[in-house]
């Protein structure tokens, strides 16, 4: 209903924490839903020959989590906790479209459901990354095309979220400059305002 969109949800002026923030969010499965698929999927990577002695029940089960991530991910969490929207179709002629879409009212969505989205939609493909690396250097190629997989699925979920968030790669890319300059200069300042103190100078 409208109303679960538009109400602000009060936390409180106690400080609950965290456990006290996730009773009061206005989602809650879907929003265990959106971080659950992703991390059990790593999860079971990590572990599967602790559950599994067979490499394709092992696979069958990480591809079954990343597929219920990505389409959960892409057709619910991101329209009920951020409203944003992508997806893609391709046409008569053959060729592939993208269409993004964000909600005209930001402010609907609440900030703490905000975070949580888009802290475990940048951490998921960076984990996948991390263990396409560690595959590689350990030499275990058939786990490193198992994490290739993981890391181009929640990539692309990365990625349409991303383009909903900013309609252009100029955008972004003007976004994160900003970012990277202004986070350089306030650390300058922190730097010059709190010098490193100097020991005593020892004379002969």
């Amino acid at each position: 209903m409208a109303h679960n969109f538009d109400s602000n949800v009060s936390f409180g002026n106690d400080n609950p924490g965290f456990a006290g923030n996730f009773r009061a969010l206005r989602h809650p499965l879907v929003v265990l839903s959106h971080i659950g698929f992703r991390g059990f999927a790593i999860f079971i990577y990590v572990f599967a020959n602790v559950f599994f002695s067979s490499f394709i029940q092992q696979f069958l089960v990480i591809l079954f989590l990343l597929s219920a991530d990505f389409w959960t991910v892409k057709n619910v969490t991101g329209r009920l906790l951020v409203g944003l929207r992508w997806w893609n179709f391709v046409d008569a002629e053959g060729h592939n479209h993208w269409k993004f879409e964000s909600s005209k009212d930001p402010t609907r969505f609440d900030p703490f459901e905000r975070s949580i989205f888009w802290l475990a939609l940048v951490t998921a493909p960076a984990f996948w990354v991390l263990l396409v690396c560690l595959a590689f250097v350990t030499f275990n190629w058939t786990w490193m095309v198992v994490a290739l997989m993981g890391a181009a699925m929640t990539g692309a979920n990365l990625y349409g979220y991303l383009r909903c968030r900013w309609s252009s790669t100029d955008e972004f890319t003007n976004y994160f400059t900003r970012w990277a300059f202004f986070s350089m200069l306030t650390r300058s300042n922190q730097a010059q305002q709190n010098p490193v103190p100097q020991g005593p100078l020892i004379t002969a």
